[in-house]
């Protein structure tokens, strides 16, 4: 049972946003009674009708141009093409949607994964179409495409001349020059690539998912050298590192979900990024528990993730929070970021995974601010 579950996530190329969700499910231990209905609702999010659901085209959906706002990428339904990019502009409180189909009259691919800002270009990494979309960030409009990707899943600029790419297939991380905006070679680590950080001229990776590494346990982070491109290192940590955030003292977090099938009780990692060495650890006490997301505020000094509704813990806290700060009530938490000017807490709402997403705001109070209509499956949040 539990390898037709791993065929139906990973066949799929579930990111640890829908990994969080899809074990949510009450069928946390995947008794038989429960699969004909985990297979119904794997089959309804792929199987999704072909379209642009974006909503009516209206001159604030289509007339995006750069300013203080954020993006979203919107991943869409799995082989469906239907990823999008959308922006809410915070001075006019306006979303715009689909914002690169109106700049380059093409859609923007299958599964955007995710985005990163370098300079005065975009790098929009679109997972199932294999590669990596460049734009002019002030208006959208594509500047090149790098392809060759198997998987790729996020973009981190190293320098001026040079990026990283991870990949979820390819078994390592693909190194990509920003000038010519093609693949110049590969740091080969033997293990999947997801979520990657630069402290301390390093770049941790985090490997996150074994399939097709399947004798390799998923718990480590990969520390690159970032000026010859040579792995240098490895800390081990708990099972499925999901996502890393730096505090505001320079200090490294891992937020790791305990694996899929629940192998392990989720766990939050503190690690000195100058000689990687655990400074503490916390084991969160349920073992079916789906910790995802974690990010920071503004200062550096709190902590936020998700885990059926948003918590907050203070970086000299000495234990995990109780309950959360913010419940998901009526609603289905999906993704999390924080805006490092404000603080104000984003996170978005799938619903039912093939009409237009929500995003919703709220203050470090907990309180509710507004929420808006993104793309289908509303993912990441870009400030």
């Amino acid at each position: 049972m539990k390898r037709m579950i791993d065929f139906l996530m990973h066949a799929n190329e579930v990111s640890p946003l829908s990994a969080y969700s899809l074990k949510r499910l009450p069928a946390l231990v995947w008794p038989a009674k429960y699969f004909l209905s985990i297979v119904l609702l794997m089959l309804a999010i792929v199987a999704c009708n072909k379209n642009d659901d974006f909503g009516e085209i209206t001159p604030e959906s289509s007339g995006y141009s750069s300013g203080n706002g954020v993006f979203i990428i919107n991943e869409g339904n799995f082989g469906n093409g239907n990823g999008s990019l959308s922006f809410l502009n915070l001075d006019s409180l306006i979303m715009y949607n689909d914002i690169f189909y109106h700049a380059n009259s093409r859609p923007l691919g299958d599964v955007p994964q995710s985005m990163a800002i370098s300079g005065d270009t975009a790098w929009i990494v679109v997972n199932n179409s294999g590669k990596v979309e460049v734009v002019d960030l002030k208006n959208m409009s594509s500047i090149s495409t790098v392809s060759g990707f198997l998987s790729p899943r996020f973009y981190l600029s190293v320098t001026t001349q040079k990026a990283y790419v991870s990949d979820f297939a390819d078994g390592g991380v693909s190194v990509v020059n920003k000038q010519n905006f093609s693949i110049e070679g590969k740091v080969h680590l033997g293990c999947s690539s997801e979520q990657m950080l630069l402290a301390d001229g390093k770049v941790f990776v985090a490997f996150w998912s074994n399939y097709g590494f399947s004798h390799l346990e998923n718990n480590k982070l990969v520390v690159i050298d970032a000026t010859d491109d040579q792995v240098i290192d490895s800390v081990i940590v708990g099972k499925e590192p999901n996502s890393m955030v730096l505090d505001g003292g320079g200090k490294l977090w891992v937020l790791c979900s305990g694996g899929f099938a629940a192998e392990e009780k989720p766990s939050l990692w503190c690690i000195n990024p100058i000689n990687h060495e655990i400074i503490s650890s916390f084991t969160f006490p349920d073992i079916n528990s789906s910790p995802t997301s974690l990010c920071a505020n503004g200062s550096g000094d709190t902590l936020y993730f998700l885990d059926q509704g948003i918590f907050r813990l203070a970086i000299d806290s000495q234990q995990l929070p109780d309950e959360p700060v913010i419940t998901e009530d009526e609603h289905l938490f999906y993704s999390l970021a924080v805006d490092p000017g404000t603080s104000i807490i984003y996170t978005s709402d799938a619903i039912d995974y093939q009409q237009r997403g929500l995003i919703l705001r709220y203050r470090q109070d907990g309180s509710f601010i507004d929420s808006f209509r993104a793309g289908v499956i509303p993912g990441r949040f870009v400030f």
